[in-house]
């Protein structure tokens, strides 16, 4: 059985005219005859009724009629699903990003790609920085938000925003109700940091500004996480530096309060150019269309 067969068998059973269905086919009546009598014997039933004035289709040509149609609809909509995966249009994206974005630009950026591209199933990964930047290297990931310091110069890279870095100090800490604090008025306090392994970046930066003023801060606990790190300060376990972002937690028995001179971060979009998903310059795109980069060279060829 061949599809051009169910195509003139489709046409054919909804004119009920020889002549006609020739013509809607491009072709003359003879070969049309020869080839629905050629699948009326591989199916072995007569699938129309003909006479010299009529033509009608029989109990089994309705039926058959029925699931022909329905196979050349899932033909005809895997043909446009293929095409719709190969400019990038359908298909799927995995996407890593570190929790400190989760409360700031993530959720805007997701919402925005998946209501113009629906048809792209998007698979969210939480990761520290440098597994994430291991991961875009080898492909396992598509496309990551990370600290843009944290990823290799083979990984192209588009800052999405700048935020300070704050103090989070568990409630009642002596200077929880300050409207600003200076890093060295933390010299004596217990540090909880995410280590080296997870980020140099936030690691160097955390250790460099207290290095500033004067003394290296006391690290109690390491942990790689920013929420974690919040919940532990909940626990009154020690102070820490975290996003400015993370004041959208709202954790309980937590108080933010803003560093003098603060540092500033600087979070990316970062995705590996060697990758071979077309769904890629569609998230970078998205991203460009929300005004959260400026256009480079780098985000303008991948998005081409």
């Amino acid at each position: 059985m061949e599809l051009r067969q169910l195509r003139y068998f489709v046409v054919l059973a909804e004119t009920l005219h020889f002549g006609r269905a020739a013509n809607l086919l491009h072709i003359s009546q003879p070969p049309l005859s020869r080839q629905i009598a050629m699948l009326e014997e591989e199916l072995g039933v007569v699938l129309f009724q003909r006479t010299q004035r009529s033509v009608a289709l029989t109990a089994a040509g309705q039926r058959f009629y029925r699931d022909a149609r329905s196979v050349l609809a899932t033909l005809d909509q895997a043909r446009s699903h293929a095409r719709a995966a190969e400019v990038g249009d359908s298909g799927m994206l995995c996407a890593g990003f570190m929790f400190a974005v989760a409360c700031s630009v993530l959720p805007v950026l997701t919402r925005a790609f998946a209501a113009a591209f629906p048809r792209i199933e998007v698979k969210l990964k939480e990761k520290i920085p440098t597994e994430l930047a291991d991961e875009l290297r080898c492909g396992k990931v598509d496309v990551g938000i990370m600290y843009s310091s944290d990823a290799s110069d083979e990984l192209c890279t588009e800052t999405i925003f700048r935020e300070p870095l704050v103090a989070a100090l568990p409630a009642g800490h002596r200077l929880a109700a300050r409207t600003a604090i200076s890093i060295g008025e933390l010299r004596d306090d217990a540090f909880i940091i995410s280590p080296r392994e997870a980020s140099p970046f936030i690691y160097n930066t955390i250790t460099e500004h207290c290095r500033q003023a004067g003394f290296a801060p006391r690290v109690r606990l390491e942990t790689n996480f920013q929420q974690t790190i919040v919940n532990l300060v909940a626990q009154r376990l020690g102070v820490a530096l975290v996003h400015s972002s993370m004041r959208s937690t709202r954790a309980e028995n937590v108080q933010f309060v803003p560093l003098l001179h603060a540092p500033y971060i600087d979070v990316a979009l970062v995705w590996n150019e060697r990758s071979r998903n077309p769904c890629v310059p569609r998230f970078v795109q998205t991203a460009q269309n929300l005004g959260l980069f400026e256009p480079s060279d780098a985000a303008l060829q991948v998005c081409a």
